[in-house]
């Protein structure tokens, strides 16, 4: 009972995070006249995966000095999540609010995404990702991340005077996001735990518990700025992180340790991921936007993924 009470607890540390978070991220951004894709891709999907980043460290961490291999749990919990975001957490927000992506962003972020989960069945071909191969994953989004940033023209827009009425919203943003990495590790750690104690199959922990648990701050960051009409956050966050989890926990943990791909992984897996971030942009290409009916369609793929993976596959 003590890990459910938990589990609840960081569930309610996530809204509290979020509120703050699109707070000051929306106000930051209107003030410096910034896009609200670019606040979403480059600022909280960084932010909102750090739990993934910690979670690769430290199994990393493991691996050399224990010898444990925990290659699965890094390169797992960078599927499982990038698939959870991708699918269940922008069906939710797809049948809640009215999500759209300009067709700039739409094929330059898409064809990154796509190009991201191509060159990890490219290095991961071998059976391993070494750690040069590690290094090349962090210069790819280095670069990308460089590009987003003089796009922007983010040098020219923050030479605008400083008001200091914006300095309760960083506060916002500070504090929300820490309050949002801290409660999504609660939220980890004790419902493994509490799955551990009804004696579910370790591979449901897998996809389920620990992919969808890592993806609980995009989930509540894409409600609220639904809720608040900030459309660009919650598309903009999602696509962002599935690049972010995709190469940089990743390559963080074969720069420490060098991971051992699974031969699954590239025959089914990452193929499967693929399919779906070509799916999802396809429902972006229409003017439209996202329909009810393509959020639901996203949601049932999330669970006939999980439900191969359950049976083994």
């Amino acid at each position: 009972m003590l890990e459910f009470f938990l589990t609840l607890l960081g569930l309610i540390g996530l809204w509290l995070g979020t509120e703050l978070v699109i707070r000051g991220a929306v106000n930051i951004a209107n003030y410096y006249e910034l896009s609200q894709v670019f606040v979403g891709v480059a600022v909280l999907a960084v932010g909102t995966d750090l739990p993934e980043m910690v979670i690769a460290i430290n199994a990393s961490i493991q691996n050399v000095l224990q010898g444990v291999n925990t290659s699965g749990i890094i390169i797992g919990n960078a599927i499982g999540s990038s698939f959870s975001q991708i699918s269940l957490v922008l069906g939710i927000a797809g049948l809640l609010g009215y999500l759209t992506l300009s067709k700039r962003h739409l094929y330059e972020d898409g064809i990154v995404l796509l190009g991201a989960v191509l060159l990890l069945i490219l290095l991961g071909f071998d059976g391993q990702i070494t750690r040069i191969e590690g290094i090349v994953l962090i210069v790819v989004y280095a670069m990308y991340y460089s590009r987003l940033i003089h796009q922007e023209r983010l040098g020219q827009k923050i030479k605008k005077k400083y008001d200091k009425g914006i300095s309760m919203d960083i506060l916002y943003l500070i504090l929300g996001m820490a309050i949002v990495i801290f409660a999504s590790e609660i939220v980890v750690d004790n419902s493994v735990k509490f799955s551990e104690k009804l004696g579910i199959r370790q591979s449901f922990v897998g996809i389920i518990i620990i992919g969808l648990g890592t993806s609980l701050p995009e989930l509540a960051l894409s409600l609220n700025a639904v809720r608040k009409k900030a459309i660009g956050l919650s598309v903009g966050n999602l696509i962002g992180s599935n690049i972010f989890d995709l190469l940089i926990p990743v390559g963080t943990g074969a720069i420490i340790s060098e991971l051992k791909f699974e031969r699954s992984l590239i025959w089914f897996d990452f193929p499967f991921l693929f399919l779906l971030s070509f799916i999802v942009l396809f429902f972006f290409k229409k003017k439209k936007g996202l329909q009810k009916i393509e959020a639901v369609i996203l949601i049932g793929i999330f669970a006939l993924y999980a439900a191969l993976k359950v049976v083994g596959v």
